[in-house]
């Protein structure tokens, strides 16, 4: 089973930390480009204003000290009452301060602040040019505060210092800034619940591809079907079906194949058996010979006739179960399903074995539990297992020893069938590679090393193991596990 994407730490996780904090920087960096380009220009504004408002501020207070330092002063009060209407016109305005060419105070606001000192302004160059700046006033919020010379060509006479109400700049800039903060979170919340969105959709199809690949079952009817889209996701489903439809179509070759080379192993087996089949076969058909042989002789003797014949009928019924047990064997048939005697399906192995042992000079030793219970499968096939095996513990003995077959029942619903014989043993560096197809230790044309693995194949196939165990010199011992049929 494929896991299925996990909650934390996933792909739509990353996309949207990677996205969100991606969009977050990138609207933080022009927010601030933002702002700080309106705050210059809202500052430029109000330098402006407040520069405009001295301007027109300095011309009557220019006159003044103009006529003072002529002695011509108009009335007592002119100045300070010029400042309290120009004041009441403005209403921004905080303070205002006239200085005299030596720094001194000569007229203010009766609100403004009692010690003020005069602004620190650039030598009179013949133009006029007012300086600004802001500061913390003695009350509540900021002032932004103006200096402008009072000069004529290259004389001063004095200094103005006015002060502007900038409480409420302040204020509008923090409501750009918070206005711009929300705009941000609102555009990285609206972006990222898109983003959220065909994420979903797009997981949501991969979870669709994933139930399909837990799904696929080659032995089916062919791939799940998916749902139809014309986008990236849709060519990733229609060649996952694809790839379906090929998986099914090799593993049908496949087991064509592998059946195929059963038949040709048990062809193969079969053939091995000729030689001793043949001489079984000779016996009865020479005895047939000999009882015609003896007809001949006497035709007349109706006694002896009828005795021979019916010698003549037991042995061609002798011979023709023998060609039926061996047709039987290399017949090509479909698997089956059913309870299998083992200790009878050895027994018939062992009919057909019999010649070819006795013949090589192999004695084999049976030993046999009499209550052995079945065990579901297909008969033949378990039968050619066991013919591979005594085969190999034949061929292994080479007339020098015995092969025991035991069957035993582990009491904990399995079966044992060993195999031993007392050859030279197998070669431990060739162990591991005995299951191997076309591996085999025999001569060329002796062997064609499928037979191991084809009865490894079948006894995993009836859900069993193989086992061996071997030692040099002194033998080997192939062990076939079973699971026994379960009693109702």
């Amino acid at each position: 089973m494929i896991p299925r994407l996990p909650p934390t730490g996933s792909l739509r996780t990353r996309i949207l930390l990677t996205t969100g904090a991606t969009i977050t920087v990138i609207m933080m960096v022009v927010s601030w480009g933002i702002l700080v380009q309106w705050r210059q220009t809202v500052l430029a504004k109000e330098r402006s204003y407040a520069h405009a408002v001295a301007r027109a501020f300095s011309v009557t207070a220019l006159e003044a000290l103009i006529s003072e330092a002529n002695e011509l002063a108009p009335a007592e009060g002119f100045l300070d009452g010029y400042i309290a209407d120009f004041m009441r016109q403005n209403p921004r305005l905080r303070f205002i301060a006239v200085f005299g060419p030596d720094g001194g105070q000569v007229a203010r606001s009766v609100d403004g602040p009692r010690a003020l000192a005069a602004p620190p302004l650039p030598p009179a160059d013949g133009a006029a040019v007012p300086a600004s700046w802001f500061r913390r006033h003695d009350g509540p919020g900021w002032l932004l505060e103006t200096g402008l010379p009072l000069n004529t060509g290259r004389k001063c006479w004095g200094s103005v210092s006015l002060g502007f109400e900038a409480e409420s700049i302040r204020q509008e800039l923090f409501r750009i800034f918070f206005l711009l903060l929300g705009l941000v979170v609102a555009i990285t919340g609206a972006m990222l619940l898109l983003l959220w969105v065909l994420l979903d959709r797009l997981l949501r199809s991969l979870r669709d591809l994933v139930g399909a690949m837990d799904a696929l079952e080659l032995a089916g009817d062919g791939p799940p079907v998916l749902p139809a889209r014309d986008d990236e996701i849709g060519v990733l489903f229609r060649h996952f079906q694809e790839m379906g439809r090929r998986l099914g179509r090799s593993r049908r070759e496949l087991i064509s194949a592998q059946e195929q080379v059963y038949h040709a192993e048990r062809l193969a087996a079969a053939g091995r058996l000729a030689a001793g089949v043949a001489h079984e076969i000779n016996n009865p058909i020479n005895g047939v010979r000999h009882c015609i042989y003896a007809i001949r002789r006497d035709p007349d003797n109706r006694e002896q006739t009828l005795a021979y014949l019916q010698m003549m009928d037991e042995g061609m019924e002798q011979a023709a179960s023998i060609v039926k047990k061996l047709l039987g064997f290399a017949r090509k048939q479909a698997p089956a399903r059913e309870p299998v005697d083992l200790n009878a399906a050895v027994a018939s192995v062992m009919r057909l074995l019999s010649f070819d042992l006795e013949r090589r000079g192999v004695g084999l030793t049976l030993d046999l539990q009499p209550d052995l219970p079945a065990v579901t499968g297909d008969a033949q096939l378990l039968q050619e297992v066991l013919m591979n095996l005594l085969l190999n513990a034949a061929d292994a003995a080479g007339g020098r020893g015995a092969v025991r077959l035991a069957t035993r029942s582990d009491g904990d619903g399995r079966v044992r069938i060993e195999v031993a014989d007392r050859g030279q043993g197998i070669a431990p560096q060739d162990l591991p590679r005995i299951f191997d197809p076309f591996f085999t230790t025999k001569a060329t044309g002796e062997g064609t090393g499928l037979g191991l693995s084809i009865s490894l194949g079948i006894v995993e196939a009836h859900g069993g193991a193989i086992g061996v165990v071997s030692e040099p010199g002194a033998g080997t011992t192939f062990t076939v596990t079973l699971p026994a049929e379960a009693t109702p």
